[in-house]
């Protein structure tokens, strides 16, 4: 989901990205999960804190894995997921 929106960003300006994020997670060393139906679930139990589908996503599939997230929206705070 997160390749998605930083594609998406991309294709309306809001994101400037001269970079494959694909082959750069590859070089990190960094795993690209793809979005399950089992991470979906959560979806229909998370408050709406925040109101972007792709957040949400982002969100329930961390909430799922137990994985930490990366982000500097406040919103992000206010689910049950831990944050860098």
């Amino acid at each position: 989901m997160s390749v998605t929106e930083l594609m998406i960003k991309a294709s309306i300006g809001k994101l400037e990205i001269n970079f494959n994020p694909v082959e750069m997670a590859g070089k990190m060393a960094v795993q690209i999960l793809n979005l399950t139906g089992n991470d979906a679930l959560p979806l229909k139990e998370l408050r709406v804190h925040h109101k972007d589908p792709l957040d949400r996503m982002i969100i329930a599939q961390a909430v799922t894995h137990q994985l930490k997230l990366m982000s500097d929206d406040g919103k992000f705070s206010r689910y049950d997921c831990h944050l860098i």
